[in-house]
């Protein structure tokens, strides 16, 4: 989801008294190091003593989280609501004593969020007296502010207005829960004293026992309290943001911003990053063929890790594209990260990117779920050309290359892409060619507004040894390609290559900055990569099969014979998109005619 709809940041909750600490600053952690997540971690101050505090806050920072929800936290279990006067039973009393405690002992290096009411806390003396105390926790050092969930969007405007004229100037995020049940939502709603408006009831009740309309109907009210909030003025309360509660359940949230257009959805083989929600507007649910893309804020091609050490990292091989957490786990460990250009992979400055000890394995679900999406019993090789091929058309989820579904940007060549795998070169990594499009494109787009951005095309593909030559031969013919092939044994291949070095697959021009160059192929980098994909054959296919199987000697022919090949065409300005997925389609038909 993260990579689909490209949030500000996630939010991850706490456990009471820190009981979920471990699993909690994990999950803030690789959020960040993995995904290119800012995570929001929330941090309560009950029953815990300063010193708990503080080993904790060390704990998060030593894991480069950079930011925390201070929160006083539920109130202890037996008693239903914080009550007037109460306090959390720690050593910092309230949010506030927290807020100050983490200034005091870490200066300006968290970014710290608070809680508002716009309907008042329970344990509120008056609206007056909540006012000055949050306004307090924002002169403590809270940065910005993130609400209570509620259902009308008058009352969130007007609490911003009398935020400002109680001065209190920071951000305030609206938190917007979408209604996932009827009876979660009347019980939730009770527990926290939330007012509803009469429309919402009438639309619900009559429908309280079906849970899908339900959910139809709260993405409906939640769309519309988003951009009422959204479209009114900032001097009336309005905001430029929204929080979403998803509770772990983001199907909701996905529909809600496809179809309030804060994602684009993109059509196979549309290349122009239309939208394709309904025209109605209400929320569709999302075929195989429709890739959701956030609106384009990317800052390059791939997700940056947001790890504070590796903020100036701006180059990276394009062979890792489907597997970043491997190139991240791989790399954690370097002095510095490529900051302008690629340089000598084999750098000491830059670690040791080949230590197969750092080899990552995402997990394919239950050896069940394996087999259902990789084949019980595959027996021939066409019957893993058309997982390949299911995967490009979004009916296979992950392929052991692959930790996500296919890239938006791939989804504009998706049908020859398709057609390429069922003719028998299994791809694991694309991109089409571009020629200095719009850096504000939602499909190509990256680098921010106000400049150009260029790609040749790439295909990385395992072929078979009758299936090489046909490439050899297409690209010998063609001064544009290059070819590097390397088999499980290390034997390499190279056609169209020139003696050299690193080939910028990707890059942009931008007003007053030097040419970015965020993708690159290396040869040296590439046979590293090799002997990874390689091993994915086995720890990830293979061993689902009993060893004297005829599928598990099909999986090993693969293996031990097929190539890996990467094919490259220089000619980024005469070719269309997919024209490198047609040169090798009409190759194969040519060497068929033969």
């Amino acid at each position: 989801m993260t990579n689909r709809l490209d949030p500000l940041f996630i939010d991850v909750t706490w456990g009471e008294s820190g009981s979920t600490s471990v699993r909690s600053i994990a999950i803030a952690s690789h959020s960040q190091r993995y995904c290119g997540v800012d995570a929001l971690l929330h941090l309560t101050c009950t029953g815990m003593t300063k010193d708990q505090i503080a080993s904790v806050l060390r704990q998060v920072k030593s894991h480069g989280v950079q930011n925390i929800l201070a929160l006083r936290g539920d109130p202890p279990r037996g008693k239903p609501s914080w009550q007037r006067d109460d306090v959390s039973g720690g050593e910092c009393d309230r949010a506030i004593d927290l807020i100050q405690l983490i200034r005091e002992l870490h200066g300006d290096y968290f970014c710290i969020a608070c809680a508002g009411h716009p309907e008042g806390h329970p344990s509120s003396h008056s609206e007056e007296l909540e006012l000055m105390h949050l306004k307090e926790k924002i002169e403590a050092g809270a940065d910005f502010i993130i609400t209570q969930f509620f259902y009308d969007a008058d009352i969130f405007l007007e609490y911003v207005q009398k935020c400002r004229a109680f001065g209190i100037q920071c951000p305030i995020l609206p938190g917007i829960l979408p209604i996932q049940s009827y009876s979660s939502f009347t019980r939730m709603t009770s527990f926290f004293n939330i007012s509803v408006p009469e429309y919402i009831m009438k639309r619900l009740d009559p429908v309280k026992e079906d849970d899908e309309a339900v959910k139809d109907i709260g993405c409906e009210i939640a769309i519309d309290i988003a951009n009422k909030i959204l479209t009114t003025p900032m001097d009336q309360g309005g905001m430029d943001g929204v929080h979403f509660y998803t509770l772990n359940l983001e199907r909701s949230v996905n529909r809600i911003l496809m179809a309030m257009n804060a994602v684009t959805t993109l059509s196979a083989n549309n290349d122009n990053g239309k939208d394709e929600t309904k025209e109605n507007g209400n929320p569709q649910q999302m075929s195989p063929s429709l890739a959701p893309i956030a609106s384009s804020r990317r800052q390059y091609p791939w997700k940056p890790s947001a790890m504070v050490q590796r903020e100036k990292e701006d180059v990276r091989p394009i062979n890792w594209a489907n597997r970043p957490t491997s190139y991240v786990l791989r790399t954690e460990d370097w002095d510095e990260f490529p900051n302008g250009r690629w340089g000598d992979a084999a750098s000491p400055a830059f670690g040791e990117l080949s230590d197969l000890s750092h080899f990552y394995s995402f997990s394919l679900g239950t050896e069940e779920d394996r087999l259902a999406m990789l084949g019980p019993e595959p027996l021939v090789p066409q019957d893993v050309y058309d997982v390949f091929a299911k995967y490009v058309e979004g009916k296979v989820p992950h392929l052991p290359w692959c930790e996500t579904t296919l890239k938006p940007e791939s989804f504009t060549i998706q049908s020859k892409l398709a057609n390429l795998n069922r003719s028998g070169f299994l791809t694991i990594n694309s991109q089409p060619a571009i020629n200095g499009v719009a850096s504000n494109n939602p499909v190509f787009g990256w680098g921010g507004p106000g400049g150009y951005v260029y790609q040749k095309g790439y295909i990385e593909c395992f072929a078979s040894p009758d299936h090489l030559p046909v490439l050899l031969d297409m690209v010998s013919k063609q001064e544009s390609l290059n070819l590097y092939a390397v088999n499980y044994s290390g034997e390499e291949i190279r056609e169209g290559v020139e003696e050299g070095g690193v080939t910028a697959l990707t890059w942009g021009v931008f007003p007053n900055r030097e040419i970015l160059q965020p993708t690159i192929f290396d040869p040296q980098t590439f046979l590293i990569w090799a002997e990874e994909a390689f091993s994915l054959w086995t720890s990830m296919w293979l061993n689902l099969y009993d060893f004297e199987s005829k599928s598990y000697s099909l999986i090993e022919d693969i293996r031990d014979k097929y190539f890996l090949v990467a094919i490259i065409d220089n000619d980024f300005v005469s070719c269309d998109g997919g024209s490198l997925c047609d040169k090798i389609l009409e190759a194969k038909r040519k060497s068929r005619e033969t």
